[in-house]
């Protein structure tokens, strides 16, 4: 038989704080530690709990979960942090990734996507709830655009034209959209297509889109 895994909790909140607790208690295969309400606190007695997994809330009074976590997470290489919160905004997400969380996972969230969340998380994976996997892949969407204009040298507007070529427009609806008129469409897309080194629409298209 296996060995249980080990929960930590911090959370401010003391209805949420024995939830969770009340929860990872009733499931076999969990064992509950210490579940601290501050991150000062929390800071003192996980690296002795040493965990394998830490439930842990973002917003809390004095240190937040965060920086909880910025500070912990190297000195506990075998220990993963879920974090448990209410917030989705983008920044949240990506400070709470860079500090070293291993997951984010949003209170709204039922007592099975928990549990099933922790089960990922000690089999190496990354859970999110889908909200937040949202954010991440319009973020990455947003990143790559952006390198790919740096890379080719496109302005705005030739990627918006290139956008529009790719959708199989013809030369005056592309005008028509973009308020143009066909003779500056065609000066844009003959100065984008020396950017980009290609000699067509389809050459332009799938070096943009890395088909």
């Amino acid at each position: 038989m296996s060995d249980p895994i080990r929960i930590g909790i911090v959370e401010d909140e003391p209805n949420i704080r024995s939830m969770l607790s009340e929860l990872f208690a009733a499931e076999p295969g969990f064992a509950v530690g210490k579940a601290y309400k501050n991150g000062e606190q929390a800071l003192q007695g996980l690296p002795n709990d040493a965990p394998d997994v830490v439930l842990m809330d973002i917003s809390m009074p004095g240190i937040s979960g965060i920086e909880c976590v910025r500070q912990l997470a190297p000195g506990m290489p075998d220990t993963q942090f879920l974090m448990f919160t209410m917030h989705e905004e983008d920044e949240r997400v990506f400070q709470a990734l860079r500090s070293g969380a291993n997951g984010y996972l949003l209170k709204s969230s039922t007592p099975d996507e928990i549990i099933n969340a922790v089960h990922e998380l000690v089999q190496g994976g990354a859970p999110m709830s889908m909200q937040v996997a949202r954010h991440v892949i319009v973020h990455f969407r947003e990143t790559t655009a952006s390198a790919d204009l740096k890379e080719h040298g496109l302005s705005k507007r030739e990627s918006e034209l290139l956008e529009l070529l790719a959708q199989g427009l013809l030369y005056k609806e592309i005008a028509d959209r973009m308020g143009l008129g066909i003779g500056t469409v065609k000066q844009h897309i003959h100065r984008m297509y020396g950017k980009m080194h290609v000699q067509n629409r389809t050459e332009a298209v799938n070096r943009y889109f890395g088909r």
